[in-house]
């Protein structure tokens, strides 16, 4: 059996990120993920750009976050993340973000994105070819 990849975004935590309360704003957690599943999707082939020639993305339906523990300044983190299952119009991604000096993961989230044409605005089918770019990203 294959060990399955995942995609690792650092992440340096600073001054724009922090609230009222000191730590990390769970704005900026959002933040992250969708920064981090572009990051990926750029690394595999897909930038904005590819999405726009093509006429087609990935949009969010849907955020699932759970906040577990709180970031600090200066901390440094790593979001870790993988493809769940890719079906033929969407996909759900997750994702964990964890403190380097501890491991302590800090959040767990899922995101469903839905591919949708965007002539139409309405969901299509997710290409044969964009799947197999990120098949190995695939935990199912």
């Amino acid at each position: 059996m294959t060990m399955k990849k995942t995609f690792l975004y650092p992440i340096k935590v600073n001054h724009q990120h922090i609230d009222s309360l000191n730590h990390v704003n769970n704005e900026i957690y959002i933040k992250w993920l969708m920064e981090a599943a572009m990051a990926h999707s750029t690394e595999l082939g897909y930038s904005m750009e590819k999405y726009l020639e093509d006429q087609a993305c990935f949009v969010v339906r849907r955020h699932e976050v759970d906040y577990l523990a709180p970031a600090y300044l200066n901390e440094d983190l790593v979001l870790e993340t993988w493809i769940q299952d890719m079906q033929a119009t969407k996909t759900h991604r997750v994702y964990h973000i964890k403190r380097i000096s501890d491991n302590k993961v800090l959040i767990n989230a899922k995101t469903l994105w839905v591919y949708i044409s965007l002539q139409t605005g309405r969901a299509t089918e997710i290409p044969s070819e964009l799947k197999f770019a990120f098949s190995e990203f695939i935990h199912s």
